[in-house]
């Protein structure tokens, strides 16, 4: 793996995410990436508009255990390369992940996934032909959409003309309104909302987005709509151990969780008080669905 030492992360920001901190080429584009400990590799891969500090709460309760936890950022996000808003694709964006997963020397690899993360991060290791052993999904969308779909208010907003581009990239929505996506009150420290918008704080950084939220499709002749039924097709083969951990208190993705039931039948559903944001209101039931599926014990 082509490991870089990574200085651009202030102090401040990396004395609370003390891991391994690198950057990985994907394409022409570079790859911010964090690890903690050593053995099978679990990728835990973020959405939109956050970036890996997302599973800071989970990677702090995952002390010695059997598993090299990795969470890359996608580009656009994070410390990971910025990009312009056009170069925002589901189909760039699976193969930098496809990219990345090529670094990972293993045939097998543990998923984690939560909003875009779950169509990229599954695409992305599709693509890169690893075996997926195991699966902890929480509030994503890993389904193509059906004839006749009407969008979310919130992907329906990103489409608007000039008012999505007033929100988005002057008023920074929506990190800079997270609080309005929780269930849980108070699941948020001062701390922690300085180091969501960090990365994307500069108007010249935060198109992602903007972009991502317009990369769900509209209507089916969008764009995504291919990738998302290859994932689909993918994961209605998938035979292996799956657990759901849903935020039922989502103000977006709240009824896709029957969906993914259907999709997965095998997957116990563990129902949160959370919203969107599962890993920060509700990270013990995340870390436990994550022992169980990739049986992790301590060291």
């Amino acid at each position: 793996m082509n490991k870089q030492s990574y200085n651009q992360i202030p102090e401040w920001l990396l004395q609370q995410l003390p891991y391994n901190h690198y950057d990985i080429s994907v394409g022409t584009k570079k790859m911010h990436v964090m690890e903690k400990g050593s053995g099978k590799p679990i990728v835990l891969v973020h959405g939109n508009p956050m970036w890996g500090y997302l599973y800071k709460k989970v990677l702090d309760q995952l002390d010695n255990v059997s598993a090299r936890l990795i969470v890359p950022d996608l580009i656009g996000f994070g410390f990971s390369d910025k990009i312009k808003i056009n170069e925002h694709s589901l189909e760039a964006h699976t193969e930098w992940m496809t990219s990345f997963f090529k670094t990972i020397e293993e045939d097998s690899v543990g998923l984690v996934i939560h909003d875009w993360g779950g169509m990229i991060g599954v695409a992305g290791a599709m693509r890169a032909g690893k075996k997926i052993d195991g699966l902890v999904i929480m509030n994503t969308s890993v389904t193509a959409p059906k004839d006749g779909f009407t969008p979310t208010w919130f992907h329906g907003l990103s489409q608007a003309p000039i008012i999505s581009d007033l929100l988005f990239r002057v008023f920074n929505f929506p990190l800079s309104a997270l609080k309005q996506f929780q269930g849980i009150p108070n699941s948020y420290s001062k701390e922690d909302l300085k180091s969501y918008k960090y990365p994307l704080r500069k108007f010249r950084d935060n198109t992602a987005p903007l972009a991502l939220a317009r990369m769900v499709p509209n209507n089916m002749l969008h764009p995504s709509v291919p990738i998302e039924k290859e994932v689909e097709e993918f994961l209605q083969s998938y035979k292996g151990p799956a657990e759901i951990v849903w935020g039922m208190n989502d103000p977006v993705m709240w009824k896709l969780r029957r969906r993914t039931e259907r999709l997965l039948p095998q997957a116990k559903t563990v129902k949160t008080d959370a919203g969107h944001f599962v890993q920060q209101e509700s990270p013990e039931k995340v870390v436990e669905s994550m022992k169980k599926i990739f049986k992790l014990t301590s060291k």
